[in-house]
């Protein structure tokens, strides 16, 4: 096998572009209007995300690096892994410790990316492949609401035990009810050798996560209105991104960050490729992403609908961040 290869998920371009006319005339036809937040990524929005997490405001990527940098050998030792497979790559910025240790415990170790965005999941290879040359690579690019199953393909049950992982506390962007049904997903892909890593962003001080999401060079505002960018570009869409402004704020009834796209004016976008005429009113919303933050009593009440069980939990001295790992239950 090559040390380096990419799979397209699903049915290929056709497919993908099938699924965003779908959601998106879903999420723009009424209010309260929105937008799927996947669809920030295309190679502009991975290379922004990537700079907001190099931001002072931004802790969460510092918090769980620091924190994979500590506990990835436990990990990997516990699970007793082979095979990495990470959902939601991007620029694996924070693969490196799992890879490592993978590649400590293992003779023929296998890590595996799952992104929408293909050029991230060739840069994070390429890079990893650099530091550890006796890595093998096998991409898989999709979404993983529809393509997660292909992953026992691009990652076998026969290949030895395998660590999935979720980090960056992208499980917040799903809500109260997706995020179990997201899990319990996961969990059918288990068996009883592998573990499942996740990445929770907690509770804490809301001047700190409206700090993390209004950062003062305003990467963050950039990075919302880059899914305008690219629903014009594939969607025909005739979105005026300097119509629109950044509004981020936390909800503390529902323990998350909020983030939309505020209208300045009275305005008419028209969707082409979806057959759609948007009226957005002056002050309306147009909701882009939802960061849920956790308890460690959250976090295990999620994983108990997802059919998991908590194995082990890190968390820094802060009670900023944590790793949970889980096994099915």
């Amino acid at each position: 096998m090559a040390p380096f290869e990419v799979i397209q998920g699903g049915g290929g371009a056709h497919d993908a572009i099938a699924t965003m006319r779908r959601e998106v005339r879903e999420g723009l036809a009424r209010p309260p209007r929105s937008i799927p937040p996947k669809y920030f990524y295309d190679e502009r929005g991975s290379r922004l995300f990537d700079a907001i997490c190099d931001l002072p405001e931004y802790y969460l990527t510092r918090a769980e690096a620091a924190l994979l940098t500590r506990h990835a050998d436990e990990i990997v030792t516990l699970v007793g892994a082979r095979t990495l497979v990470e959902i939601g790559s991007g620029m694996a910025r924070k693969t490196g410790p799992l890879v490592r240790a993978l590649c400590d415990h293992g003779a023929s170790p296998l890590y595996v990316p799952f992104d929408i965005a293909h050029a991230a999941v060739e840069a994070c290879a390429r890079a990893l492949l650099a530091r550890a040359p006796r890595l093998t690579v096998r991409g898989l690019v999709g979404d993983f609401a529809y393509d997660l199953p292909r992953l026992s393909t691009a990652a076998p049950a026969s290949s030895g035990p395998r660590l999935f992982a979720l980090l960056g506390s992208t499980i917040g962007n799903l809500d109260e009810h997706a995020a179990p049904a997201f899990l319990r997903s996961v969990a059918r892909l288990l068996t009883q050798r592998d573990g499942f890593l996740l990445g929770v962003d907690l509770v804490k001080d809301e001047r700190a996560l409206h700090a993390a999401y209004n950062d003062a060079r305003g990467v963050t505002a950039e990075f919302n209105k880059n899914v305008l960018r690219v629903l014009s570009r594939e969607l025909g869409a005739d979105f005026d991104e300097h119509a629109f402004d950044h509004l981020a704020f936390y909800d503390a009834e529902r323990q998350r960050i909020e983030m939309h796209l505020v209208s300045r004016r009275r305005q008419l976008v028209s969707v082409p490729a979806i057959r759609l005429e948007v009226e957005i009113a002056a002050g309306e919303r147009i909701l882009t992403e939802i960061s849920r933050k956790f308890t460690r009593a959250s976090v295990e009440r999620a994983l108990e609908l997802g059919g998991m069980r908590l194995r082990a939990w890190y968390s820094d001295d802060e009670g900023s961040f944590a790793l949970c790992l889980a096994v099915r239950a």
